[in-house]
């Protein structure tokens, strides 16, 4: 379905595949569907432009026959008797040599002037003919003088006047009719609508240098190395089509092969830059922050990550679907939504237009691409006919593609990069294909999307192997061929790479992988400062947005400053739908929201007890603090010793492995947050390092942290806290659950998917969860009533799966028959509330950080 690059995907005119004579009706079918190289004009008359295909004109606009005749159909239908003739062969077939099926004159003539016999020959006669001499179109044909020793040879080689009469005849009117057309568009076109020609800007995207990035290279700096041209193999769609769930965005994704990243080089730029040529009053793509990106360079150059060809692939898709299968009653529109600063713009933009002026060998004939107030409409070359870019304002190009948009295939770009700005309704999203470029800001193309069936594609933000594959292209390009036998350069380009990525690591943590702020010494500190402005006009009356931030359940909103604090991340939607979440751009980031959080209560403490209710007051704290009371050895005192031991029936009561936190003046020494961009892959267990997921639904607990030791029957504690290397030696998990609910029961199947994120999480875990007991505690609301009985593990219901065979079947039934025994066995019960003593000691640790 998306084998786009083996197929489709044409990058600078290569590659393409080429139909062989034995398809030939289907692809004429094929041609037929995808007019409109054919329009109707309000007569209902069949008008014709020079790029009309000449089986189009042979049939006369008309549908070739889904199927073929037998010759037996034909005999038939001229009343023929006979059994001398075998009937059991297709007409296409007869039609090459008709004298050797039907020897007799007169009947050969009688099922020869049969309506579909003629247009047989129309298809499978004249039009390969044609096709094999260069006669493709219109333009090929010419007029009554031109292409003579060509039409001479396809006379001789029909030998049959009456057949090449008629070839003549319709291909001759329908030549002249596009040629007068043409003139009179001419003719009539004022020159502020047609617009200004912009020199070399159509050859310099269409002729784009490809170069790119390799990974695992011996002898090359870092193991990189930049290669000229395409890539041997391109990403597949499977390939490129990965969907992190919010808590795993960040980490590596799946990667086959070693190439990282390709490049595209346009000499004269791009619509996004307003090309080297253009003489329009912009800054060619200096400002900072929008476009800033790249302005540390030539903007020239568009970094092609799997994410852009993502959505090359899913447009292809759409596309196809149009044009060349007509399986849609109307083009789909695509809206590509990103994080501002990943190069949507730039990036994608750049790429699909070069993808769809190469697409099919030159299926299309006009892309229109509009960018902040101007418009470019691209006219793809053809036969004789040079490629040219026209620059014009936007009214004027809406109104000149509107005039093509039913006769020529055409395809539009929109980038939406203005607060407010939405396409514009007179677009011929009816005729022609169209992808929006914007932010996750819904006003840019909500209402514009509403009858156009448009397609939202998602886009998620760099990860930090791409940046640095660019980074490395950056440096390494510039190196002459053979540099790395030279030990000074090799060592030296070496340095170089290691230092910028150093600073591109430090900026990722900073501001998040956004290129535009990463790739820029302006731009990231511009900013920075707009981070940290954000982040300390947090105040009490307008913490919900960034609260929100912490839950990983923010919407986007584009008109509030907590948007340069998020990014948006990809999530499967109904059906084959997609949509998003929302998560903090870099842990830095959520950590700095979270310290400022603290602060406002710790200011606010006095007024919040004025203000609002002791609920309240406490729903803010239970969220904000409950983790953070293990953070200080003075508060960790006050929870130990109010933790009340639900016990199981007819069990003594036990105390547990925190208690030795107050014998020896513990506390929890740091904490992590798993599944971030800086923290992927945890590479081992820490005792006293606070776990804390990204996302509010993690399973069973909303944190964790290990212990050394067990937990004790009676009041005695276990008094070896010494560390060891033994990863056998007595340790306990103590998983941490927030709850203002009267009861938390939790169940089998989220017990069973938190072993599956430790496993995966931890490298060393089946090592270290060895002689590892389990304790969860309860953090309850103020106002609720203390937990006394245990927490229930409820058995999740196992349904069989279509095709699961029964051994399968019960070895899951008995995975989740064993966890409920371990939770009630294995897993020890606490509870604690958050009563004022306990908050008073925790203030006054806020007060002294």
């Amino acid at each position: 379905m998306f084998s786009v690059f083996r197929h489709s995907l044409r990058f600078a005119g290569v590659r393409h595949a080429r139909v062989s004579a034995h398809v030939w009706t289907s692809q004429l079918r094929l041609y037929h569907r995808t007019l409109p190289f054919l329009c109707r004009a309000s007569s209902g008359s069949t008008t014709w432009t020079l790029n009309s295909d000449v089986a189009d004109v042979l049939l006369r606009g008309a549908r070739p026959p889904d199927n073929v005749m037998l010759l037996s159909e034909c005999l038939e239908r001229v009343r023929h008797r006979g059994t001398d003739i075998d009937g059991d062969v297709r007409m296409d077939v007869v039609i090459q040599r008709p004298e050797r099926f039907i020897p007799d004159a007169d009947l050969r003539e009688m099922i020869l002037s049969l309506p579909e016999c003629q247009t047989y020959a129309l298809v499978y006669r004249a039009v390969p003919l044609l096709r094999r001499h260069r006669i493709t179109g219109l333009l090929q044909w010419g007029g009554v003088d031109e292409n003579a020793d060509a039409k001479r040879t396809v006379r001789d080689e029909l030998a049959d006047d009456g057949l090449w009469n008629t070839v003549c005849g319709l291909l001759d009117i329908a030549f002249n009719a596009a040629k007068d057309a043409e003139m009179r568009e001419r003719v009539v076109m004022p020159e502020s609508e047609a617009g200004k020609m912009i020199p070399g800007a159509f050859e310099s995207v269409v002729s784009a240098r490809w170069s790119h990035v390799l990974s695992g290279q011996e002898g090359s700096p870092l193991g990189m190395r930049v290669v000229d041209g395409l890539p041997e193999n391109v990403w597949s769609y499977d390939e490129v089509n990965y969907n992190p769930s919010p808590r795993d965005v960040g980490k590596q994704a799946p990667r086959n092969g070693k190439l990282e990243i390709m490049v595209l080089s346009s000499e004269d730029g791009w619509p996004y830059t307003q090309f080297r040529n253009e003489t329009a009053n912009v800054d060619n793509n200096a400002e900072v922050g929008r476009g800033g990106v790249f302005n540390a360079q030539k903007s020239e150059d568009v970094y092609i990550r799997r994410e852009v060809v993502r959505v090359w692939y899913i447009v292809e898709e759409k596309m196809r679907a149009w044009y060349i299968e007509r399986r849609l009653v109307k083009p789909r529109s695509c809206i590509v939504i990103g994080t501002p600063g990943i190069g949507k713009s730039f990036a994608c933009g750049s790429f699909l237009l070069h993808q769809l002026l190469h697409y099919e060998g030159g299926l299309l004939d006009v892309v229109a691409y509009f960018v902040r107030d101007s418009a470019y409409v691209i006219h793809n070359a053809r036969p004789g006919v040079p490629g040219r870019v026209l620059y014009s304002d936007q009214r004027a190009a809406v109104s000149k593609i509107k005039k093509m948009a039913s006769c020529k295939r055409g395809f539009v770009i929109v980038d939406i990069s203005e607060k407010g700005e939405v396409p514009s309704k007179e677009l011929p999203t009816k005729f022609w294909p169209t992808v929006v470029l914007t932010s996750p800001d819904v006003s840019h193309y909500e209402m514009w999307m509403k009858d156009r069936n448009g397609k939202l594609i998602y886009v998620n933000c760099d990860d930090k192997r791409d940046l640095e594959a660019f980074v490395a292209w950056r440096v390494l390009r510039g190196l002459p061929e053979g540099f790395e036998n030279n030990a000074g350069m090799l060592l030296n380009a070496e340095k170089k790479l290691k230092e910028q990525l150093k600073v591109l690591d430090e900026r990722i943590e900073t501001v998040g992988p956004l290129p535009r702020f990463v790739l820029d010494a302006d731009s990231y500190e511009s900013r920075h400062n707009q981070i940290d402005k954000a982040i300390n006009a947090i105040t009490l009356n307008n913490k919900a947005p960034y609260m929100d931030i912490l839950r990983m359940g923010s919407e986007w909103q584009s008109d509030h400053v907590s948007h340069k604090l998020i990014k948006l991340v990809r999530v499967p939607g109904s059906l084959s739908d997609e949509t998003y979440r929302c998560v903090p751009l870099s842990s830095d980031i959520r950590e700095k929201v979270h310290r400022r959080m603290l602060q406002i209560v710790k200011e606010n403490w006095v007024l919040l007890g004025g203000l609002v209710s002791a609920d309240c007051r406490s729903a803010v704290l239970l969220e904000l603090l409950a983790f953070d009371a293990f953070c200080y050895s003075d508060v960790t005192e006050v929870v130990v010793d109010k933790l009340v031991y639900l016990q199981r029936d007819g069990e003594e009561r036990k105390k547990s492995a925190l208690a030795k936190f107050n014998k020896k003046q513990l506390h929890l020494q740091s904490s992590e947050c798993l599944g971030t961009a800086e923290n992927s892959f945890v590479k081992k267990c820490e005792y006293y390092v606070l776990y804390k997921p990204s996302v509010d639904n993690f399973p069973v607990a909303d944190g964790f942290f290990f212990v050394e030791g067990h937990g004790t029957s009676g009041e005695r504690v276990a008094e070896n806290t010494e560390h060891s290397c033994d990863a056998h030696q007595p340790k306990t998990i103590v998983l941490l659950q927030a709850t203002k609910a009267r009861s938390h029961h939790t169940e089998t199947g989220k017990l069973l998917k938190l072993k599956a994120i430790l496993r995966r999480e931890f490298q060393d875990w089946d090592d270290f969860s060895k002689n590892m007991r389990w304790e969860i505690v309860y953090v309850q609301h103020p106002d609720a009533q203390l937990f006394e009985r245990r927490q229930r593990c409820d058995r999740t219901e196992v349904k069989k799966k279509k095709g699961e065979t029964d051994e399968v079947y019960v070895g899951r039934q008995a995975a989740h028959d064993a966890e409920q025994v371990f939770w009630e066995t294995e897993v020890d019960q606490y509870a604690v509330k958050l009563f004022d003593d306990l908050l008073a000691a925790l203030i006054l640790c806020l007060n002294a950080k």
